[in-house]
């Protein structure tokens, strides 16, 4: 005959074998690599116009105490604000050529030129 005892351990053990085993965190995706690096130092962009395949990933290092953007001039891409010795990047993937200014400081202004693939 089985102790009440035995019998809540039998229960236990049976329900904590059904209960799913923790599944191994998935490796975050790291960043893409940048294919170019701009930097932003005394309030230009360097270099101010740069050429790229689409699909590449820039990434705009600011090297200023102040904040500056990268925004292009049509709007359809804006880092806001980064702030000093920060950086932010973005994946270009439509070919054209993209004017871009930082939206803080208009006069500082770059090109970039994407071909395709």
């Amino acid at each position: 005959m089985r102790t009440p005892f035995a019998i809540a351990a039998a229960t236990l053990l049976a329900g904590a074998l059904a209960l799913p085993l923790p599944q191994a965190a998935a490796a975050p995706t790291p960043a893409p690599s940048p294919g170019l690096v701009v930097h932003i130092k005394n309030f230009m962009f360097m270099p101010m116009t740069a050429t790229v395949k689409a699909g590449t990933t820039i990434e705009f290092i600011n090297d200023d105490d102040d904040a500056h953007t990268v925004t292009l001039t049509d709007r359809s891409v804006d880092s806001g604000g980064i702030d000093g010795h920060d950086t932010w990047s973005h994946t270009f993937t439509k070919t054209g050529t993209f004017n871009y200014i930082c939206a803080v400081h208009p006069y500082m202004k770059g090109v970039l030129k994407v071909l395709p693939r």
